[in-house]
């Protein structure tokens, strides 16, 4: 799950130390650098962000080799729902409104996401008034959606007001809670836009390169529609998005399944003078599990395999010298939901008993072979704020966890019987090994029986939003680099709807709405201190591991970013041509 969530006066996303030793992938061959500008942020009364109005790309070296004209990019992954901003909650989702939208704001390409890592977009420059509440974005001139008709301050007020409108519960604009944020939206002019907050939000600006905040096309993003749904044979029909530097041309679909997507080159794109994108054309070819995907990288049928290789095909790939193995730094996160609506897992005590007793280094050490590390929070190792809360549990407690069973009526004579569920379509790595450790570490216990229960991830989608699931595993990327996209969209009663696990405490709620809205440093890590420890004796969710973020691709391709942000950014990809 997108998958989908840094104060202006206080880095809240990554540390300064973590920045410091931050290792960035970046291929360069052909590529010497994205964004060329200059931004000043001044310390005290109103901030201007400045930037240079051409976004600029240089090439190294002098001569630049010849690239083809298409890549083809393999993913065990698919459309959770839809690709419209107003619904898609997901990582592919997200990326395919990365591949074909443009955001006011974007995030320079390998960096951490801090705000002076924030470059223009659609908004040449924008300015922040002396106390945070009006952000005002200076829009590009002359750009031209895909129907020849012109952007404007206009296409962003209704792009935002109809995710707003829309309010779709399992979508981002809940989950992320914008219209808690977000007061009124203005056209002040043809080109200038103005948002007004109900409180100085710090990760404003990082908000606004995330993909529910990139705009629509009025004319294929109807307010009244619920959602843009695939059209068979009609990838315009499909899509909201045209304003990114690809177009959907083609999206296949077979038996439900989707099999194939390709992206064009937008000859409309408003940077297309900076040469991007690299490649003209991007085919996504969709494939069943890590298995068929290893094997289409190792038979040349892939230029680039990305999401999800498992742990031992990365282990095997890394050997083979007609390979590239990438690795870089990841805020993904994956945990256990416990769903609330079944008894007996109302009662914290029963969900403590539960959490005491996951043992996390199986997961990290046998699952992953060392390729994750173990989570003891919901915010990630690296940020702001992170705390390991949930060693006060510990692993693998049996002795806490029979303790607490037992003062509930559970004995090795009368187990807690729990059902627990699984993906089995790739969208998530090594799923039913993850699940067979956390059956194997509950089990120890003596006092938990764990059925499992695999189904494909569009069963696992309608199991959760029917509430059926007692407990399940889901992962998340982060929306935008801040501690808060870890909290708001899983603890608040109003963020957490797309979950559907029926977590509601007033006080959490409560916590999470007061370090959202202040910009005191020591305050607000009094408030995340609070947070973390109210998350371990409710312990409606388990944190379980960090993975990495791994790509394999042909020798001959570049242009790959791997950073903290998580973004796919096709359009720096290209391939040189084979000799």
């Amino acid at each position: 799950m997108k998958k989908r969530k840094i104060d202006l006066s206080t880095r809240k996303g990554v540390s300064n130390t973590v920045a410091a030793i931050l290792v960035i992938l970046i291929v360069v061959a052909g590529v010497g650098g994205y964004f060329a500008g200059t931004s000043t942020v001044p310390p005290v009364g109103e901030r201007t962000i400045t930037m240079t109005q051409t976004v600029t790309t240089t090439l190294t070296p002098a001569v630049t080799p010849a690239v083809k004209d298409t890549l083809i990019v393999g993913t065990t992954d698919s459309v959770q729902s839809s690709i419209d901003p107003s619904d898609a909650y997901d990582f592919f989702g997200w990326a395919v409104i990365f591949t074909t939208g443009s955001p006011l704001i974007d995030i320079t390409p390998g960096s951490a996401a801090a705000p002076e890592d924030l470059v223009p977009a659609l908004a040449e420059s924008w300015s922040v008034s002396s106390d945070g509440l009006t952000w005002t974005f200076n829009l590009r001139k002359g750009v031209m959606f895909s129907d020849g008709v012109e952007f404007t301050a206009e296409d962003v007020k209704y792009s935002f007001e109809r995710g707003m409108k829309i309010a779709n519960p399992d979508g981002a604009f809940v989950g992320i809670g914008y219209d808690s944020i977000i007061d009124s939206i203005e056209a002040v002019g043809k080109y200038q836009v103005k948002f007004h907050l109900k409180y100085a939000c710090g990760f404003f600006g990082q908000l606004m390169a995330a993909a529910p905040s990139y705009i629509v096309n009025p004319r294929f993003a109807p307010m009244k529609f619920f959602r843009i749904n695939y059209t068979e044979g009609d990838a315009r029909a499909s899509s909201p998005m045209d304003l990114g530097p690809y177009v959907l041309t083609s999206w296949t679909r077979v038996g439900g399944k989707d099999q194939e997507m390709r992206f064009d080159a937008n000859p409309k794109y408003w940077n297309a003078v900076a040469g991007i994108p690299k490649t003209k054309r991007i085919v996504l070819r969709f494939y069943s599990d890590a298995t068929a995907l290893r094997l289409a990288i190792e038979a040349g049928e892939v230029d680039l395999a990305f999401r999800h290789l498992g742990p031992t095909d990365i282990q095997s790939l890394s050997q083979k010298p007609q390979l590239k193995v990438w690795q870089g730094p990841s805020q993904f996160i994956q945990y256990l939901v416990i769903q609330e609506r079944a008894k007996p897992l109302d009662d914290p005590r029963v969900r403590r008993a539960i959490a005491a007793a996951v043992d996390r280094k199986p997961l990290t050490d046998v699952v992953f072979l060392g390729q994750a590390t173990p989570l003891y929070s919901m915010i990630p190792n690296g940020m702001a704020y992170h705390s390991d809360v949930f060693k006060k549990l510990g692993d693998a407690n049996y002795t806490y966890t029979k303790s607490e069973l037992a003062a509930v009526g559970y004995s090795e004579s009368k187990k807690l019987v729990l059902d627990l569920w699984y993906e089995t379509s790739g969208h998530y790595q090594s799923s039913p090994e993850i699940a067979s450790v956390l059956k194997s570490s509950l089990e120890k216990t003596g006092v938990i029986q764990v059925n499992l229960h695999g189904v494909d991830w569009p069963t696992y989608r309608n199991n959760m939003r029917a509430e059926s699931m007692q407990l399940f595993v889901l992962g998340w990327y982060p929306d935008y680099v801040d501690s808060d996209n870890y909290l708001f969209p899983f603890l608040h009663s109003s963020g957490s709807t797309w979950i559907h696990y029926n977590y509601n405490s007033s006080q959490m709620d409560s916590l999470v709405e007061q370090q959202r809205a202040t910009a005191d440093p020591e305050k607000r890590a009094q408030l995340m201190a609070s947070i973390q420890d109210l998350l371990v004796e409710d312990s409606p969710l388990i944190p379980l591991f960090q993975a990495s973020n791994w790509a394999v691709s042909k020798p001959n391709v570049g242009g790959v970013v791997l950073d903290i942000s998580m973004i796919p950014r096709y359009y720096l990809l290209f391939g040189t041509k084979e000799q």
